[in-house]
């Protein structure tokens, strides 16, 4: 009988030490998951809810958390659609605990965003690093590798299609937020 016991308690105790080091380890790999994660994961993981994003220049905008790609995010403000640059963002309030990673293959960067717009002739306003307040107000015309090309509104409509000596170009990394006065172009 002492044998069994013996044998009994040895058994506990490796049980013991095997549920600690199981515990350390699965509390390593969490460490080691969340180090991981992105901004971008993060923000996906309060998609359809209300977020403050405060961008380096100190702007805030308020809105519906509606895409988030690895480049930028997608803020429904009512009838406004903003489209902010991750690498423009100083701090977000408003997110919960949730990370949730890219799902499927296809990723749209800033470039390809601000395409779709092009194609679909939105107007929109670029806010700009140390602009003047009111930013560039127009539409996009060409989007390159690190420029965009934006059209003039003249009483809100754009004159003419192609390129015109009032057009400005603007750096992309000078983008500080776009926002399109129509619905989600997205």
């Amino acid at each position: 009988m002492r044998w069994d016991a013996l044998f009994g308690d040895l058994d506990a105790q490796w049980h013991a030490a095997t549920q600690q080091e199981l515990e350390r380890e699965v509390d390593e790999l969490s460490r080691i998951e969340a180090s991981q994660a992105t901004l971008a994961d993060a923000l996906r993981g309060s998609l359809g809810g209300g977020i403050a994003a405060v961008l380096r220049d100190g702007v805030v905008h308020h809105g519906t958390l509606q895409r988030v790609e690895e480049q930028w995010l997608l803020l429904g403000t009512g009838r406004l659609s903003v489209v902010l640059p991750l690498a423009k963002l100083m701090q977000v309030r408003g997110l919960g605990p949730a990370r949730v990673a890219r799902q499927g293959r296809v990723g749209y960067t800033l470039a390809s965003a601000l395409r779709i717009l092009a194609r679909n002739r939105a107007a929109v306003v670029l806010g700009l690093e140390a602009a003047q307040p009111a930013g560039v107000h127009g539409v996009l015309e060409q989007v390159g590798a690190d420029f965009v090309v934006v059209t003039p509104l003249a009483d809100g409509v754009a004159r003419g299609g192609g390129r015109r000596k009032d057009a400005v170009v603007v750096a992309l990394d000078a983008l500080m937020s776009v926002t399109s006065s129509g619905e989600n172009e997205f």
